[in-house]
């Protein structure tokens, strides 16, 4: 957690400028080569950006985001007020930014990360999703689900497993599902019932209902990013 935070604050350091009197426009829009939209609904937007050495993306604004990073890179960022900084992704690497203005240049590595705006901080009323069930993953099981960070928005949470591993029943509410690395999970519902869930690297699924189940890791292993969307949760229980 503590690293956690420390990266978030350098982040918000080096990409956030108050001092710019007309904001840019959103990254989407600015730089469609490189920031490729994957979905959207009524409580988020993603998109994938990817680029390599020696490209370069002009100044553009990020609503309010949860930002993973699939592979490993390092920018000169440079803000608004004409201030630079070089800045660091890693892969597995997942941080909340808050109102990104910034134009940047790609000094090493590959840039393969993803983006997931979060609707309600853009303005919005913030969420109301009462206490966690008692069988939520992140108590049931903290070795395999450990929370990363949580805010009025969003709780994100890190699952990683490796084959043979078993999880006991737990349950999740509305999740987008970021994966890092190729794993297969077999699953146990409730009622019984199994069923084959396969992850890709830097594939994205979206779990509107969430769900209930245990599971056992059978094939590859690693790590997923879970980001749990408190708005998608609030409206369910509605």
């Amino acid at each position: 957690m503590r690293s956690h935070l420390c990266l978030t604050g350098l982040l918000a350091a080096c990409l956030v400028s108050t001092a710019w009197a007309q904001a840019p426009g959103n990254a989407i829009d600015v730089d469609a080569d490189v920031h490729r939209e994957l979905m959207e609904n009524e409580f988020f937007r993603v998109f994938d950006a990817r680029a390599s050495k020696g490209a370069k993306s002009p100044m553009h604004a990020h609503a309010p985001m949860v930002l993973v990073s699939i592979g490993k890179t390092r920018f000169r960022m440079s803000t608004p007020d004409g201030k630079s900084t070089i800045f660091d992704l890693n892969p597995g690497q997942a941080l909340w930014v808050q109102d990104a203005q910034h134009a940047w240049e790609l000094l090493a590595g590959e840039l393969h990360a993803i983006g997931v705006e979060i609707k309600s901080a853009q303005g919005g009323a913030e969420p109301v999703i009462g206490p966690r069930a008692d069988n939520d993953a992140a108590k049931v099981d903290p070795e395999a689900h450990h929370v990363l960070f949580e805010n009025p928005h969003v709780r994100v949470f890190e699952g990683r497993t490796s084959i043979g591993r078993k999880s006991p029943m737990h349950s999740h509410p509305p999740t987008l599902l970021i994966s890092l690395d190729w794993i297969r999970l077999k699953l146990t519902l409730p009622d019984g019932k199994t069923a084959i869930h396969d992850f890709s690297p830097g594939g994205v699924q979206w779990l509107p209902e969430g769900g209930t189940h245990s599971w056992e890791a059978i094939a590859g292993g690693g790590r997923v990013i879970a980001i749990e969307v408190k708005a998608a949760e609030a409206a369910r229980k509605q």
